[in-house]
């Protein structure tokens, strides 16, 4: 992503072979814009609406394979009254954050994010967080140690990774990552009889036709039941079998409150599709702004029960400790290179020097005294045979 600063009649001379570049340009004025540059084999959709706020802005979305999609919003906002952008930037955005879980929203915001004290700019996080946006960059972005090239996301598949200075900017270049694997998705038979096609009439008649055999045994009894039941069921609605492709793997936060919110946000999400209307709007962010709620306390819950079951065993609370601060441990990995596989091996091959050297006799070592020469004489005292 690249913060332009031609005006609308340069082009771009320069870029690299097999890269494209998709720009919207500052309107009404020279200079200034926003632009995009990608590798010919990925596939970017970009559009550009008028914003209802002073900001260039781009949308953007980076598809690598037929199920992978990273959406965001590329903004920059010039220097000047911040009192009504925090409001405008969040009903801008809330359509296209609410329409995909991998969203991100980057740019020069230039907003003092590292000022928690600023009204300005707590503003500008709260309506964000109700988004389920969280912000990043943990680190300065301009020269004078401010932070103002955020990257806010909801995604647990993008992660900040370093910050790098340029020589013709006073901003400094930001690099995240986007690691999204492919879950592995397992077909599962599922069980099903189609009991809402038959009549109510005739299952009373079938019911009424095949009477169970009395007995006084209540075993068999039991049993003659459970039979009579099935025959009938078997007969008018078999079991069918439905494969599915289901992901096995949820959180142990995640609730039966959590799934009917969930379901809730995506109907109204498609009641909005449908109409576009504001009331629509309102509710769907009422209702993930509640859902985010519930996933905050879900989890804080979750940690806080499992930290009192186990307070005398610290062993587990390490664990947990490590598991909550490092949730994902694809955060942290390391782009394989062979630089990096260098530096590896002559790590350790000075390791192993060093340990060799240390083992080593010396070749002058050190002259053995005899017992009678001079020097400091031994206050251990001789047993005392007894």
């Amino acid at each position: 992503m690249d913060e332009r600063l031609l005006c609308s009649r340069h082009r771009y001379p320069a870029i690299p072979e097999g890269y494209k570049i998709s720009r919207k340009d500052r309107t009404n004025q020279v200079g200034g814009g926003v632009a995009i540059i990608f590798k010919d084999s990925i596939s970017v959709t970009t559009s550009t609406e008028d914003p209802p706020l002073a900001a260039e802005h781009l949308h953007f979305q980076i598809r690598t394979d037929p199920r992978t999609t990273l959406r965001g919003s590329l903004v920059y906002r010039p220097p000047g009254p911040r009192a009504s952008f925090s409001d405008a930037i969040a009903d801008f955005i809330s359509p296209h954050a609410l329409a995909s879980p991998d969203y991100i929203l980057l740019g020069d915001l230039n907003f003092h994010l590292e000022q928690n004290n600023d009204p300005n700019t707590t503003t500008l996080l709260d309506n964000l967080a109700n988004l389920g946006l969280k912000q990043l960059v943990n680190t300065a972005t301009h020269i004078a140690g401010h932070t103002l090239d955020p990257i806010f996301s909801a995604s647990k598949h993008v992660f900040f990774s370093h910050t790098s200075a340029l020589h013709w900017t006073d901003h400094s270049c930001v690099h995240f990552t986007f690691r999204r694997e492919t879950s592995h998705l397992r077909t599962q038979p599922i069980p099903h009889r189609q009991w809402n096609k038959i009549p109510e009439e005739q299952l009373f008649s079938a019911l009424a036709a095949n009477q169970p055999t009395l007995t006084t045994d209540p075993n068999d009894a039991a049993l003659n039941l459970t039979n009579w039941i099935s025959n009938c069921a078997d007969n008018l609605a078999p079991l069918k079998r439905t494969h599915r492709q289901t992901n096995t793997k949820k959180p142990l936060w995640f609730s039966d409150t959590l799934k009917e919110s969930k379901k809730t946000c995506r109907a109204l999400e498609k009641a909005w599709r449908k109409d576009h209307t504001a009331d629509n709007m309102t509710a769907l962010k009422n209702a993930t702004r509640e859902h985010h709620h519930l996933i905050r306390t879900a989890k804080r819950n979750f940690f806080t029960d499992r930290l009192d079951k186990n307070s005398h065993n610290s062993r587990e609370l390490f664990s947990i400790v490590k598991e909550f601060s490092n949730p994902s441990a694809s955060a942290n990995a390391v782009t394989p290179s062979q630089d990096l596989c260098e530096s590896l091996a002559t790590f350790f091959h000075r390791k192993i020097s060093d340990l060799h050297d240390s083992f080593h006799t010396p070749l002058n070592p050190l002259p053995r005294t005899s017992p009678s020469t001079t020097g400091p004489t031994s206050t251990r005292k001789k047993p005392n045979p007894s």
